[in-house]
């Protein structure tokens, strides 16, 4: 496992506030704060991880003006400059941002001057864009970069978005899909090439919903094929359904620990179905097999009963979650 540090979270979308050339500015729990090249470097030296993205003047307004995305790759490739430097003085890997926004003229000058710094790998960043948009986007930015340092998505988490960006180059994606799933009390049950089962079957679910009551009294695990803790004797999707409605920190627990656990099985299997030649056509499988609707988040409008019966108090109370 290694340790790979970043000073945006690319779990969610957060509106940018003002930045300059002298600091970012980054959402934390306490708040704004602004992040100098000083501060990075002194974040760098207390974390020491395995690898570490360099700062840059991230664009998330949609409507941003084709000066205002030329100034960000500017800016960003000197923060690139002063961050190498001290990254190469501590002898930690550093990944570089490559910058762009909608413009795909801006996102090729970014990779083309981003690639020749001495850099070990490169994200590019694509959260909150249009799906339309991100597969030229993406071309725009990795026909320009060196084919033997790894290109590392953000925004890509999905497992429809991770396949389509193979097809487009990248090698690398944030694994958000796996904790957003867990939030929504979903088990993840897709598979992926030689895992995926011949069947009639058609728009299969993806997920599971464990909020949904018909798994009350399911006593089978969440998949009997899974590896994982979750997926073993004694727990059961009726068991985990209970702990959801009772608010029990090991629901979740355990529903994450699934979650990674097959994600890192699609990734692996993706691995397999690449080295045996059969990406595209088993790609092509995946999308005709699940369905690909937004998932909703099983606790919003759920009546939630508390049997406080097992607390000793002969009293229910129910709630909506809205």
């Amino acid at each position: 496992m290694l340790l790979f540090c970043d000073i945006r979270d690319p779990l969610k979308l957060s509106p940018v506030s003002f930045n300059t050339d002298k600091y970012l500015s980054v959402e934390s729990h306490g708040g704004v704060r602004q992040v100098t090249p000083a501060l990075w470097t002194e974040a760098l030296n207390v974390y020491r991880p395995d690898l570490v993205a360099a700062m840059a003047d991230t664009v998330t307004d949609l409507e941003a003006k084709n000066k205002r995305i030329i100034r960000s790759v500017d800016r960003s490739l000197r923060w690139l400059d002063e961050n190498l430097a001290k990254a190469k003085e501590l002898d930690i890997p550093l990944f570089a941002h490559v910058l762009g926004h909608t413009s795909t003229e801006e996102r090729a000058r970014s990779a083309k001057e981003t690639a020749q710094r001495d850099v070990q790998g490169f994200v590019v960043n694509v959260l909150g864009l249009s799906h339309d948009q991100i597969p030229t986007l993406i071309r725009a930015t990795v026909d320009n970069l060196p084919q033997d340092k790894p290109r590392l998505a953000y925004g890509l988490a999905t497992p429809e978005k991770i396949l389509e960006g193979i097809s487009n180059g990248i090698d690398l994606f944030d694994g958000s899909y796996a904790y957003k799933a867990t939030q929504k009390g979903r088990a993840i049950v897709f598979k992926f090439g030689k895992e995926l089962k011949e069947t009639e079957e058609a728009a299969a679910a993806k997920t599971l919903n464990l909020w949904d009551p018909n798994f009350a009294h399911d006593f089978d695990p969440i998949d009997a094929s899974c590896g994982c803790n979750a997926c073993s004797r004694p727990h059961t999707k009726a068991y985990i359904h209970h702990l959801l409605n009772a608010h029990e920190m090991l629901g979740p627990l355990l529903l994450m620990s699934h979650n990674i656990y097959q994600l890192d099985q699609f990734m692996a299997a993706i691995r397999d179905s690449i080295e045996s030649n059969r990406f595209e056509q088993d790609k092509e499988t995946f999308m005709q097999h699940f369905s690909h609707a937004i998932e909703s988040d099983g606790m919003k409008g759920h009546v939630d009963e508390v049997d406080s019966e097992s607390l000793g108090v002969p009293l229910k109370k129910k709630r909506t979650i809205l």
